[in-house]
């Protein structure tokens, strides 16, 4: 996506959220994605540019987000940038997080990791908080089910935990028939134990909202359940974020 530094292709702001990073949030859903996730909760947002989708200068994004000052300052709570995936656009969204910072918001980045580590260069003295996807630990798998490089996935999470260990949790989305089995977790809590041993993990369980495919991302409580006390084998904190 070629978008000017001083402007972001954005999808939707939403207000009011509570499971975005600590207290009451401001999301901004920024448009594109480089991977084709089939079980993806936004598929909308995956195409570079939408019709749908409105270009705003980061400026009067951020005086737009100040509106909600009042709930952040309050609840503990802030901006936090998702998608789609943020790091396509990251010149913007370093101009946006550092008119945030000027402005003493807590700022959380939501991301799947699939962007070359010149993108979290970027950003990376910016972000409280960051939400890192790990979907898998098997590449062939990763490769089918996502479209991504698991390599790259991994070499970004090992250098962002070396620059800032105490600022990544660890996001598992949880997807019936793609990483919910017993083995795929196993493999999965080994490799955050080994890139991100000081992270938090939240699984997030998939469900069916906008999977298209025929296939079946949905999980159940009992999965979720035998999930956490896996992956907590290998996380100093597991949690299931309903």
């Amino acid at each position: 996506m070629n978008m000017p530094d001083a402007s972001l292709l954005i999808a939707d702001v939403q207000r009011f959220c509570l499971r975005d990073g600590p207290g009451i949030r401001t999301v901004v859903f920024l448009q594109g994605c480089g991977l084709h996730c089939w079980w993806c909760h936004n598929p909308q947002m995956r195409p570079a540019s939408s019709g749908d989708a409105r270009e705003v200068e980061t400026g009067a994004l951020a005086d737009e987000l100040m509106r909600d000052e009042r709930y952040w300052r309050r609840s503990g709570g802030g901006v936090t940038l998702s998608g789609g995936e943020p790091l396509c656009q990251a010149g913007g969204c370093a101009a946006l997080l550092a008119e945030l910072k000027k402005r003493e918001i807590h700022r959380c980045v939501e991301t799947a990791g699939a962007v070359p580590w010149d993108a979290f260069e970027k950003l990376v003295s910016l972000v409280d908080l960051w939400f890192f996807d790990m979907k898998s630990a098997d590449a062939d798998r990763f490769r089918e089910g996502a479209g991504g490089d698991l390599e790259q996935v991994r070499t970004n999470l090992r250098e962002l935990t070396g620059r800032v260990p105490d600022r990544v949790t660890i996001r598992v989305p949880l997807i019936n028939g793609f990483n919910a089995d017993a083995d795929g977790l196993e493999a999965l809590g080994r490799q955050v134990a080994e890139l991100a041993p000081r992270s938090a993990v939240q699984i997030l369980p998939g469900h069916d909202l906008h999977v298209d495919s025929g296939r079946k991302a949905a999980v159940s409580r009992e999965e979720c359940e035998d999930a956490r006390k896996i992956l907590a084998a290998h996380a100093p904190n597991v949690e299931v974020c309903w």
